[in-house]
């Protein structure tokens, strides 16, 4: 008979997240934690392998984990080494230790680090653009609406955990955070310029839930291993969503004029009344599931 096993947190038994300072020590303390979570579940979905048929949903909701850990992992500079012998030695079945021995680091190239989260960027004001294209052209469900709006409060995090992991430098975020009008309506055209069947889809990749239970999961990965928006430099963090969302929408519906047209969409960030310039709340930082159902996403509810 096979035994049944309950996966545990994969992140529980080793390396408790508490925030690390931005050093080298505390970089590679952030990347022994990562380490040590993809290990926890590559254990997890070696148990599950040997349960019933009746589990494969949880191994293939656990797999799904395991892959967007992995990403996580390399966005934030975890050595490929270090990834491959933490998966190597989860295949064997005993759970991270404190005292496990990892291979010599070998530091990821910085340039490529970056060029990856400039394009989890660009993303990001995708995420924002496309909302309001896609509702002058189609009717928009609340159902949608709401999928991108996550996803987009889901994207905003990733950016700025990786961007506080890898302790970027005002230099190395340069023009990534505009406002300007002009900007904005270079993304807009290029959304717009794409044809019906293309725009289609785009919207639905966007607003589809396992999307959106893709970026909790990364999300709560990084929470995990102690990545602290706290501690964040304020050129690590990207306009707060809100404001990303008025400046498209304002870009949208405003004839182009002068080239400093961007102060309409200053004007209009602040008829919102929000002082706070990231428009995040500490406690809306911290809201999505707890570590602990990271490894049974299963259990989210489909919304």
């Amino acid at each position: 008979m096979v035994e049944r096993t309950t996966p545990r947190d994969p992140a529980r038994p080793v390396l408790a997240a508490a925030p690390y300072n931005l050093d080298g020590r505390g970089a590679v303390l952030l990347h022994r934690r990562m380490a040590a979570l993809i290990h926890n579940v590559s254990v997890d979905l070696r148990q599950l392998a040997r349960e019933p048929h009746n589990r494969t949903k949880t191994f293939r909701d656990l797999s799904v984990v395991g892959r967007v850990v992995h990403e996580q992992a390399v966005a934030i500079g975890v050595p490929a080494d270090w990834i491959a012998h933490a998966k190597k030695a989860g295949q064997q079945g005993r759970r991270a230790t404190e005292a496990v021995s990892l291979p010599p680091r070998r530091p990821a190239a910085r340039s490529l680090l970056i060029a990856q989260l400039h394009h989890q960027v660009d993303t990001l004001a995708t995420l924002a653009a496309v909302g309001p294209v896609r509702r002058d052209r189609a009717a928009v469900t609340v159902q949608a609406s709401d999928k991108l709006a996550e996803h987009l409060r889901l994207q905003w995090m990733r950016v700025a955990m990786v961007a506080t992991a890898l302790d970027v430098t005002e230099a190395e975020t340069n023009g990534w955070w505009s406002l300007e009008a002009t900007d904005w309506r270079a993304r807009l055209d290029q959304i717009s310029q794409q044809s019906a069947p293309d725009q289609g889809r785009q919207w639905r990749e966007l607003t589809h839930v396992g999307r959106v239970r893709e970026g909790r999961v990364r999300v709560a990965a990084m929470r995990m291993v102690g990545i602290d928006l706290a501690r964040s430099a304020p050129h690590q963090l990207p306009p707060a969503p809100h404001m990303l969302e008025t400046a498209a929408e304002t870009t949208r519906h405003t004839a182009p004029l002068e080239p400093d047209s961007g102060a309409g969409i200053g004007a209009a960030i602040a008829a919102t009344g929000i002082e706070d310039s990231y428009g995040i709340a500490d406690g809306d930082l911290f809201d999505l599931p707890p570590p602990g159902e990271v490894a049974h996403p299963q259990l989210e509810p489909d919304f």
